[in-house]
């Protein structure tokens, strides 16, 4: 993220002016999902980008509307509630104002759209993000729909890590890249765990921590 509108992935820098650069055609779909990850939430030196990142998660809001568009994929949404919620954990922790109503509530929207879209048909990255993504919501969020959400993105995730790590500690996929994505969210998660640790099984964390 180079300023509060412009961004470079992949080796291209584009800006984000209006509300149909949010799905520009003439880039390419993996750039479209990167700006829609909003991974530079949870980038190096955060705390002094945080007012262009207060102003773009309203503009998301604002210029995203439910169901439409790259940025309401089922992978983009899983890796954007992850980040959010992140972000709004560390803001927190730091004395900073954290997400407002509106930001919420888009957050509890984005979650109920993706618990009808889990990819399932695609199986391991991709629901892997989606499971994890529910956790974190369920984890966030106090009423029983997030339980629901919680207790979905578990069975997922323990499933999941029976199947995609091997006997020797690898990743199914045997890719460096895969392993290494699937470490972090592992991480993420136990510290998750440690900020809810009410909301997570024992088994569940017996399983992440075999994986570290």
């Amino acid at each position: 993220m180079e300023n509060a509108e412009t961004f470079r992935f992949l080796n291209v820098t584009d800006s984000v002016h209006t509300l149909a650069n949010w799905d520009n055609p003439t880039q390419l779909k993996l750039w479209r999902y990167n700006l829609h990850y909003f991974d530079d939430l949870v980038a190096c030196n955060v705390a002094v980008r945080s007012d262009w990142h207060r102003t773009l998660i309203a503009r998301w809001v604002g210029e995203n509307p439910p169901g439409f568009g790259t940025g309401w994929e089922p992978y983009p949404t899983s890796l954007r509630i992850v980040n959010w919620m992140k972000w709004s954990l560390a803001a927190s922790a730091r004395g900073e104002s954290v997400l407002d109503t509106q930001a919420l509530n888009s957050l509890a929207t984005q979650t109920r759209w993706l618990r009808k879209k889990l990819e399932i048909h695609l199986l391991a990255n991709h629901l892997w993000a989606n499971a994890k993504a529910l956790v974190f919501a369920g984890s966030f969020f106090e009423d029983a729909e997030a339980q629901r959400w919680l207790d979905k993105g578990i069975a997922i995730l323990q499933c999941e890590l029976q199947e995609q790590i091997l006997r020797d500690g690898g990743h199914f996929e045997r890719s460096p890249m895969y392993h290494a994505i699937l470490l972090e969210d592992v991480l993420d998660l136990i510290n998750l765990a440690q900020v809810f640790p009410d909301c997570f099984r024992l088994s569940l964390l017996d399983q992440l921590y075999h994986v570290t």
